[in-house]
């Protein structure tokens, strides 16, 4: 019979021979009592919970088809990985987009990363509806063009169309922050050329920001 391979994206690789295997060793790690980590003919395998030790019903001398080994490895895989999301989200918020790629760095597969983050969405702890919003206020207080939050929205994954209605809802006039802006640069400066240039390099449009000058010389 051919040797078959089966690859864990997270505890490396193991090479199966055969249907059938039998693990022969559960050793606690050292510096985890509650962490094991499972050998299967004599090779590492991967590493469980004491919880998922005793559900699974895993001992010395216990025999498990493929199947079986796929399906624990991938139900640990998935748990590490929702762990990870879980732990990343809780110091700050991320879109779909950023998750994936944080969890893609530390090595999960595209299938499991997918799995974790529509639990994530359906759990409402991804949102990108809502992250847009905040953004958009949060941006919009500090003074930034729409150009330059959408084009920042659109590389954390946000769809155009969710950020076109948030910057419509949200942020519909930017004369008043150019305005703003000009107040704060007329303190260092009066030359208008530097004035329009650092308007124009922050991403407002050039005939609001003519239009915002012509109302300073009013």
């Amino acid at each position: 019979m051919k040797s078959s391979k089966i690859s864990n994206p997270v505890e490396g690789y193991f090479s199966i021979k055969g249907d059938w295997m039998k693990i022969t060793g559960i050793e606690k790690q050292k510096n985890d009592n509650m962490r094991f980590n499972v050998y299967i003919d004599d090779k590492y395998a991967f590493s469980i919970f004491y919880e998922e030790k005793e559900m699974f019903k895993l001992e010395n001398g216990v025999e498990i088809d493929i199947e079986q080994y796929n399906y624990y490895v991938n139900y640990v895989t998935f748990k590490n990985a929702y762990n990870d999301a879980i732990r990343i989200l809780s110091y700050t918020m991320k879109t779909k987009k950023e998750i994936y790629e944080k969890l893609r760095l530390k090595g999960y597969s595209s299938s499991i990363i997918d799995d974790v983050i529509n639990k994530l969405v359906d759990l409402h702890y991804i949102d990108d509806e809502y992250y847009a919003e905040i953004y958009v206020k949060e941006k919009k207080e500090r003074l930034f063009s729409k150009y330059r939050i959408y084009n920042e929205l659109i590389r954390k994954g946000i769809e155009p169309s969710v950020i076109e209605l948030k910057l419509c809802e949200l942020y519909n006039n930017e004369l008043d922050v150019i305005q703003k802006l000009i107040n704060k640069k007329s303190i260092s400066t009066d030359d208008k050329l530097k004035i329009k240039n650092y308007l124009y390099r922050k991403g407002f449009k050039i005939e609001d920001i003519n239009k915002a000058l012509s109302n300073e010389e009013v």
